[in-house]
């Protein structure tokens, strides 16, 4: 019995004494993750289409999906123009 327990305390405290995971030692100065670049994805006959700036007005109603700044800035403050 008193070897188990002489092997248990060795093993804790070699346990204590392990280093800490990456991810709680990382260095302070790593950049910081790069915003996503703007995305504007369009439905055309077959497919989506993905730019990186929006398409002119026109083609508002084919606007699926976008990332990035809004295509329309002033959104929501008025009545849609057709």
């Amino acid at each position: 019995m008193a070897v188990r327990t002489l092997i248990l305390l060795a093993f804790l405290l070699i346990t204590a004494c392990a280093e800490l995971p990456a991810q709680l030692g990382q260095k302070a100065d790593a950049e910081p993750p790069r915003p996503p670049e703007p995305r504007y994805c369009y439905k055309t006959l077959g497919k989506v289409s993905c730019y990186a700036q929006p398409l002119d007005g026109r083609e508002a109603n084919r606007l699926v999906g976008y990332e990035g700044p809004s295509p329309r800035p002033n959104a929501g403050t008025g009545p849609l123009s057709p």
